[in-house]
């Protein structure tokens, strides 16, 4: 099981980096909007891992640690219906309002990506980017495959070099 204190410790790291974030800019739709370009190209590796979920329109998607969200409104405007998680309330603060600005349906919930509050087999794919360093992989590895439906996809992006992975 994981440690309360480490799930303490990420939570209040992530808060404090979204709020750094949130003191950049304002929540004016303005500042929040984004094309798909933006978020799919900001790393070289985004789109190729993005293009392996294949077409996602009206599938169940999960965003596995979505932080400001931009991925799950990206997959809710490629017509997919998106739950994003994470474990950060302040990230999902941020992802809430950035949905909103962008005029995208996606349902954002905190939760522990060792624990998901969601049913199995209820996704179609999973996405996430930058998550698994953070994560007891054993435990993550079931509650991914727990939840995705069978025939399903989950695409990962790790691009941190240092991670023991």
């Amino acid at each position: 099981m994981i440690a309360t204190e480490r799930l303490q410790t990420e939570r209040a790291f992530h808060d404090a980096q979204a709020q750094r974030r949130a003191g950049t800019y304002s929540r004016s739709p303005a500042e929040l909007r984004f094309s798909d370009d933006d978020y799919l190209d900001h790393e070289s590796w985004i789109r190729p891992a993005f293009e392996m979920l294949g077409d996602v329109a009206g599938r169940r998607v999960l965003d596995y640690g979505c932080g400001h969200g931009m991925a799950a409104i990206v997959l809710a405007r490629k017509g997919a219906n998106v739950t994003g998680f994470d474990l950060s309330g302040a990230y999902l603060e941020e992802a809430k309002w950035r949905a909103i600005a962008n005029e995208a349906a996606a349902t954002f919930v905190q939760a522990d990506a060792h624990f998901l509050p969601f049913e199995n087999q209820s996704f179609d794919a999973v996405w996430g980017n930058a998550i698994l360093h953070h994560l007891d992989l054993s435990i993550a590895a079931g509650e991914i495959f727990r939840v995705l439906r069978p025939g399903g996809i989950a695409v990962f992006c790790e691009p941190w070099g240092e991670n023991p992975l």
